[in-house]
C-alpha cells in the first residue's frame, strides 16, 4: 500500500473490496450503504488516517464551504465583534472564513472582491467602505453587480443604490431615538451631538433623527454643539475641547459612536470636567472598551450575534436553494451605565 499521505479513494476502495462509488457514498453520506460495508470502508480510512480532498469534493458539489468577509478595519472593536460572531456561526455550519481587511481603501476592496470570487467562495459578507456611503459611486455599484452575478453578497449595516444584494441591519434610527429619549427622561434638553462624517450612512441617519427632535422642540441645541469630528477617540477628544471653548455648555452629549464617547471622557478628565456630574454622555455600539473606561459609558448596543448569524445563514441558505427577503432589521438595546445621570442630580 502507498504512503498514507498519498492514499486515494481508489486505494480505499481496493482494500475494502468495494467500488469507488461506494466509498464516495460513505464519504458524502449521499446514498444508503449497508452498515457492514460502511463499517469496513471506515475501518480502512481510519487505518490510513484518510482525509479526503475537500476541494475535490466541493467542486463536485460546486461549493467550497468558504465565505469571504470584507471589512474596513479589524482593529475597530465594532467590526471585529461582528466578524468573530460570524466566524463562530460559520464554523458551526461547516464553513471557513477568509478575512479581508481593506484598511479603509476602496482599491483594496476591489482587489479583495476579485480575489474572493476567484477563490470561489460561497458568498461574501461586506461591511463598511463603499457600503456605508450615502451617495453610491456608480462605478462601485456596477462592480458589485458584476460580482453578484457569480457570488451572493450580504451587506451588514450598509447598502448601495442600485445594488439589490441581501442586507442585514441594526435599526440605528430607533437606537438613536432610544438614546435621546433616555436623556430626555433624565431631564436633559440641552444636548450636543458629536462625531461622524456627513455622507456616511450611519452618521446621516443619526443627524436626521437629531434634527427631528430639534424641529419638534423636544431638545434644544446650538449649531456649534453639533460637531463633525469623525469616528476616532482623538475625534471625541478634540470635540470636547471645542465645546469647552464655548461660553455655554450642553448638559448632555450624544456621540456618534463609542470611540467618540471615550475620547470625550478622556478629554474631560484632563480638563477637570466631571462626567456625569457636569455633563452626561451616551455612546453608540457597545464596544467592550465602554466597560473599561471610568466612568463606564452608557451606550446603544447592536445585536451582534443576530446580525452576524443572519448574514452567514443567508449565504448558507442561498447555497441550499432557500429563499430569503432582501432586507432584515434587528433591534438595538440601551445599555445604562455610569456616564449619564438625571439633570436634578447634576445641580
Amino acid at each position: 500500500m502507498k504512503d498514507e499521505n498519498s492514499i486515494t479513494v481508489y486505494d480505499i476502495a481496493d482494500e475494502a473490496g468495494v467500488s469507488v462509488s461506494t466509498v464516495s457514498r460513505v464519504l458524502n453520506n449521499s446514498a444508503p450503504v449497508k452498515e457492514k460495508t460502511r463499517a469496513r470502508v471506515i475501518k480502512v480510512m481510519d487505518k490510513y488516517n484518510f482525509q479526503p480532498n475537500a476541494l475535490a469534493r466541493s467542486l463536485s458539489k460546486k461549493r467550497t464551504k468558504t465565505i469571504g468577509f470584507i471589512l474596513p478595519d479589524i482593529t475597530n472593536p465594532f467590526f471585529s465583534e461582528v466578524y468573530v460572531k460570524a466566524e463562530r456561526a460559520a464554523l458551526d455550519l461547516g464553513y471557513s472564513i477568509f478575512l479581508s481587511n481593506t484598511m479603509n481603501d476602496s482599491e483594496v476592496e476591489s482587489i479583495y472582491l476579485k480575489t474572493l470570487v476567484e477563490k470561489q467562495v460561497d458568498g461574501i459578507i461586506f461591511m463598511g467602505g463603499r457600503a456605508n456611503e450615502t451617495r453610491t459611486d456608480a462605478a462601485f455599484a456596477e462592480e458589485m453587480k458584476v460580482i453578484m452575478k457569480k457570488t451572493p453578497i450580504v451587506m451588514i449595516n450598509g447598502e448601495m443604490e442600485g445594488v439589490d444584494c441581501y442586507r442585514v441591519k441594526t435599526d440605528e434610527a430607533d437606537g438613536f431615538r432610544k438614546g435621546l429619549n433616555y436623556l430626555l427622561s433624565l431631564g436633559h434638553k440641552e444636548i450636543a451631538l458629536v462625531g461622524g462624517i456627513k455622507g456616511i450612512t450611519s452618521t446621516d441617519i443619526k443627524l436626521d433623527i437629531f434634527s427631528q427632535y430639534v424641529e419638534s422642540a423636544q431638545i434644544e441645541t446650538k449649531e456649534e454643539w453639533i460637531i463633525e469630528s469623525g469616528y476616532s477617540i482623538e475625534g471625541g477628544y478634540e470635540a470636547l475641547k471645542q465645546l469647552l471653548s464655548l461660553a455655554d455648555l450642553p448638559t448632555a452629549i450624544i456621540a456618534i459612536n463609542d470611540f467618540i464617547a471615550i475620547g470625550v471622557v478622556k478629554a474631560a478628565k484632563e480638563m477637570g470636567l466631571q462626567i456625569p456630574q457636569e455633563v452626561s454622555i451616551i455612546g453608540f455600539d457597545n464596544i467592550y472598551l465602554t466597560t473599561i473606561v471610568l466612568p463606564a459609558i452608557t451606550t446603544i448596543s447592536h445585536n451582534y450575534q443576530e446580525l452576524a448569524a443572519k448574514a452567514v445563514n443567508i449565504i448558507d441558505g442561498i447555497n441550499n436553494n432557500q429563499v430569503y427577503e432582501k432586507e432584515h432589521f434587528f433591534d438595538s438595546e440601551l445599555i445604562i451605565r455610569e456616564s449619564s445621570i438625571g439633570l436634578m442630580k447634576m445641580e
